[in-house]
């Protein structure tokens, strides 16, 4: 009795090794077919975690960035995103042309400028943004035109913003103390670049003599600007970055006026060619907002009817596009322009989505989830419909073997193969919509789980989850005939 005591565990660990390393390939596929559904839902599960959170290759952010890009592109900023904010927001820009028909030098005194705002203020617009930072102390007498002018925008009820220095080299105050003593809002002017491009926009910044709260930062330009002007949209809590999302439907006013057409004029199946091979060519010509150059404003007598449209009631951003001033960014759409125009873009949202723009992160149930987490738990629903689905597909798979031939097994197969990868891509895309629309999540923040989604299906196509159980599950002594171990 003793002797067989110690003979059984030995028996049992030499059948296990030899299972482990040679199985019985009759037994695992007949284990295969008892694979279990929470088996083949936690092993896509795993992988899709692995696939999120470990990034291979830079895979995430690549496919992230680049179907973001693509989707502003082609659906997001030509179909679905309104004209609300771009008929509320523009641009008075001044640029080399401005320069060269005005005749005058730059950098402009204070005087100029205090011109060029009273100018806009002739027009009662309903606020006007200052994308210039006055940190200089270079001697200028025409400063107290500047401040007078900051007074006749408070005398007339219509708010005037300032942009604060920020990371200065020199220590330097971040505006002007003749400027700041007049209580005029200063906010921040950072612009957040992601290889170049940028695609988000940040919610806080600097506090400029502002009270700060509690975690010592103040809403950045645009959100504060928004605050401030739209109180009937409260604007939504952010607990993240702001996506922007690029318009294509370039304002008339800019159509018309532009040395070159606005917009490429082609066949929407070329311009899907070209975003995917050849970008640059795609791209719209001009600013999505109204792009009034500074010198028609200067020098208007009352006869243009143009200034008489963009100007009263809206948002005006005063802004320059100068070359060499390093002021300039790359947005998906555009092309390289003025950072001026990323402000307005990212004002034109907050107005557009009333308050609640796109953002990097998710809030459900009180919850805020950044990226990552987001996604696996979009990818949850996805999964456990293309297990369910691959269970039916076992069972039915099981009971029609006897009943079809060979030949109709192998068409029946690659036919659901091909249906199979296009019902997980959009399957995946229905859910990433409704997070959209339901969650505020943009495109770049769930889209990886359509392609993870596509990789999912091919997983269940080689029947990799039911191949891992069938060997597992034979290692470790399961009958073949009853899926139980022995």
């Amino acid at each position: 009795m003793s002797s067989e005591t110690k003979t059984l565990p030995r028996g049992r660990v030499a059948r296990f090794w030899e299972r482990l390393r040679r199985p019985n390939r009759a037994h695992v596929e007949k284990l295969k077919e008892r694979v279990p559904f929470w088996f083949v839902a936690l092993v896509l599960f795993a992988f899709s975690v692995l696939q999120i959170m470990l990034n291979p290759f830079g895979f995430s952010d690549l496919t992230q960035r680049y179907a973001q890009d693509i989707s502003n592109l082609l659906v997001t900023g030509p179909f679905l995103y309104p004209t609300t904010g771009r008929d509320l927001v523009t641009v008075a820009l001044i640029d080399e042309d401005t320069l060269h028909k005005l005749e005058m030098p730059w950098p402009w005194t204070y005087g100029m400028h205090a011109r060029a705002l009273n100018a806009l203020l002739a027009y009662k617009p309903k606020a006007v943004i200052v994308d210039f930072l006055f940190v200089d102390m270079r001697p200028d007498e025409s400063i107290g035109e500047l401040v007078d002018a900051i007074g006749r925008y408070r005398r007339a009820n219509i708010p005037i913003y300032f942009e604060g220095g920020t990371d200065l080299s020199y220590g330097e105050a971040a505006i002007r103390p003749e400027i700041a003593a007049t209580g005029v809002p200063v906010l921040s002017p950072t612009i957040d670049v992601y290889d170049g491009v940028v695609r988000q926009y940040p919610a806080s910044g600097p506090c400029f003599g502002a009270k700060a709260p509690g975690n010592g930062q103040c809403l950045s330009l645009a959100l504060q600007a928004y605050k401030d002007l739209f109180p009937e949209h409260p604007l939504e809590p952010m607990n993240g970055e702001m996506e922007i999302v690029w318009g294509t439907k370039t304002s008339p006013f800019n159509n018309r006026y532009s040395a070159q057409p606005c917009n490429a004029d082609m066949p929407f199946a070329l311009r899907i060619y070209r975003a995917f091979f050849d970008k640059q060519s795609a791209m719209e010509r001009c600013p999505y907002n109204n792009d009034i150059p500074m010198q028609a404003i200067l020098t208007d007598d009352g006869s243009d009817k143009d200034l008489q449209e963009l100007i009263p009631g809206h948002i005006v951003l005063y802004g320059g596009g100068l070359e060499g001033a390093q002021d300039k960014s790359f947005s998906p759409v555009n092309g390289q322009q003025s950072n001026v125009f990323v402000h307005a873009m990212a004002l034109d949202n907050l107005i557009t989505f009333q308050g609640k723009p796109e953002q990097n992160v998710m809030t459900v149930l009180g919850v805020t989830m950044s990226n990552n987490p987001a996604q696996i738990l979009a990818i949850v629903p996805v999964i456990l419909i293309l297990s369910w689905m691959h269970m039916r597909r076992i069972r039915a798979r099981r009971r029609g073997a006897k009943e079809r031939s060979a030949l109709a097994e192998w068409f029946l197969d690659k036919g659901v193969e091909n249906l199979w990868h296009w019902f997980a891509f959009f399957l995946a895309l229905a859910v990433g919509l409704a997070l959209a629309r339901l969650a505020g999540l943009s495109v770049a923040n769930w889209v990886e789980d359509v392609f993870v989604s596509v990789e999912l299906a091919a997983m269940l196509l080689i029947g990799l989850p039911d191949s891992l159980w069938g060997y597992l599950h034979h290692v470790a002594g399961g009958d073949p005939e009853r899926g139980r171990p022995t």
